[in-house]
Order: structure tokens, then sequence, then C-alpha cells
């Protein structure tokens, strides 16, 4: 078999961490019916990660998802005989890293290993990998929301592997967006990134409020969710490690995460995943039929 096989609809793929990132991209895969194998430290937390995906699927999808959404008890199980090991993990360095080489140690020697990394760089996450070659980083916006997909190698990613990571995301309906050279928080989350850290600013200084943010971006560009909402979706543990990674990186005092982040999140306030975070779930005001109205 080759080193760089190509991608196939017929060969399972591994999702390691059931959080909301790695349940909505195990989601993604299973209801274009790729047999998607979930691993997580906590088994119940993967079966209840599939339970919310059913929940999400249309009347067409719901046959895909409950039959390819796979829950797994252990680790060799997700991994054996997959195509590609694909890591949803928080954005620490040492917790990726330590995932990547234990995950690394049961895969196939020939399969692709990938991270939906925000703002960790594909260097040190191939690095732990022990496969650089065959590995790749590629965030996901949000598949429930948006089929934009952020991809990015290392200097020693092959071009086979950028391949498959690209026809992957085509397979399960995603639009790739190639970055080229490796870059902190590759190239669109940069962009993103500008926004989030003056909303957070803002709030923090005590200039505004999270739903007037949301309504000023949402009736300016026409969305159905804001700056504020989108940041609990991702989940405000998920955006602190983020910050906290673009400060360590800069030394920059006004990179720092802002006290509100770091308050909601030790008061336990992370958005969808807790049910409480700029707005209370499962009915934020911004899904009112009259949020923008008034």
């Amino acid at each position: 078999m080759s080193e760089f096989p190509a991608f196939d609809q017929t060969k399972p793929i591994a999702i390691i961490g059931s959080g909301v990132m790695g349940t909505k991209v195990a989601w993604a895969c299973a209801k274009c019916n790729l047999e998607t194998r979930v691993y997580d430290i906590d088994f119940e937390g993967v079966k209840a990660a599939k339970e919310r995906a059913i929940g999400w699927s249309s009347e067409n999808e719901l046959g895909s998802v409950k039959k390819n959404f796979i829950p797994c008890e252990s680790l060799e199980a997700a991994v054996d005989g997959v195509q590609l090991a694909f890591e949803n993990v928080p954005e620490k360095l040492d917790l990726k890293t330590r995932v990547l080489q234990q995950v690394s140690s049961h895969l196939d020697s020939n399969a692709y290993m990938g991270s939906n990394a925000s703002s960790i760089t594909c260097t040190p996450l191939g690095q732990a990998s022990q496969r650089p070659t065959q590995f790749f980083n590629l965030n996901f916006s949000d598949p429930l929301e948006s089929p934009m997909v952020e991809l990015m190698g290392s200097n020693e990613t092959s071009t086979e592997t950028i391949q498959f990571a690209k026809d992957w995301s085509k397979a399960i309906g995603m639009i790739c967006i190639h970055v080229k050279k490796e870059q902190l928080g590759y190239s669109f989350n940069r962009l993103w990134r500008v926004i989030k850290k003056e909303t957070l600013r803002q709030l923090d200084q005590g200039y505004t409020t999270p739903e007037d943010i949301d309504k000023a971006w949402m009736l300016s560009f026409g969305t159905d969710i804001g700056p504020c909402g989108i940041m609990d979706e991702v989940g405000l543990h998920t955006v602190l490690s983020i910050e906290n990674i673009y400060y360590q990186k800069s030394g920059d005092e006004s990179d720092k995460p802002p006290k509100i982040l770091e308050q909601m999140v030790g008061d336990g306030k992370l958005g969808t995943l807790r049910g409480e975070g700029f707005y209370s779930y499962p009915n934020p005001s911004f899904r009112e039929p009259d949020f923008l109205k008034s």
C-alpha cells in the first residue's frame, strides 16, 4: 500500500474528542455516509454526543447519522484500520501533544492525522504526531452554521496529505480555504480574531452589551448570529485558550485575555455547552423573532 493513500469514502475515520466541535465534525462526517468512530476518555460523553448529533439531523440525514456515528469505548477500537485520526481536544499545546502521541502509537503507519486547531500552528502538532509528512491542521468554522474550513500544513506536510485533506473536506460538504504558508491563526481566523478581540475589549470595559454588539453585526451583515453568539457556540473556554496562545506568542499586554472572559470561564459560563455564556440556552434571545426589531 502507498505511503500516501488517497481518500476513500468506504474507509472509516476516527474523531478524537467529543466536545462541542468534535461532535459537530463527527456529525458532518456521519451524515455524509462516512463511517465515523468517536472516542473520548468519557464514554458517557461520547454517547451523549451522538444524541446531540441525532438532534441536529434532518429527516434525510437521520438514518446516516444513527448508522455512521459510532461511539467507541477504547482508543484502540476507534483507530483500528482507519484512514484518518482527527483530534478535537481543547486548544492547549501540551494536551494536544499528549493526545497526538498516544493516538499515533495505536495508528497504522500509513494513516493520516489531523488537528482541529484554531491558533496552534501545524509544525509542533505534526512533530507530536510522529508522522509530520502525513499531518495537517484543518480548522472548522462551525459545521452546523458554515461549510468553511481552513487548511494548513507545515514545511514537512506532503502534497498528497494536503490533497487528502481537501478530498475529505469536499466529501463531507465543506469548502476548503487553503493557507499555503504556515502562520498563527490561519487566514480568515486572523480576521475573526480582530473582531473577537475588539468585541471582548468593549464588553470588558463596559462600552456596550452582547445583545447590542450582536444586533449591530446582524443588521449590518444580514447574518442570523453575531460575535457573542458565535463565541458561545465555539465555547468560551476555547476562546480563552486561543487568546492565551496569542498572548504567549506576542507578549503584548493588549493580547492578554480580558478579565470578563476569564471571569465567565471561571464561573462555568462556557456558552452552549453549559447552557449559559453571553446568552442563556437553549433559547438565546438573539434567536427570538423580535430581536432585531427593537
